[in-house]
């Protein structure tokens, strides 16, 4: 008998529906934070910590394996 590991497949499509999830969330916190400061961060910024923030949490919410309310909230989304 040959042991085989259940490996789960990296989903792509999910990824990306999480990274949109995320950096949306990220994105609208953070330009509201810049609004009450007065504006002192540029946008640009803003943009890319959103983005870098994003692809960081996508990533950990899928290598954890779990399916929880964000995936509900991207399905329904997306």
């Amino acid at each position: 008998m040959s042991k085989r590991k259940n490996k789960k497949r990296f989903n792509t499509k999910r990824f990306f529906k999480l990274f949109v999830v995320y950096f949306l969330v990220f994105l609208a916190s953070l330009s509201l934070i810049d609004y009450y400061a007065y504006m002192t961060y540029s946008p640009k910024i803003i943009v890319s910590f959103s983005i870098v923030v994003g692809l960081i949490s996508a990533y950990i919410h899928i290598k954890k394996g779990k399916r929880d309310h964000v995936d509900e909230i991207a399905d329904e989304l997306l």
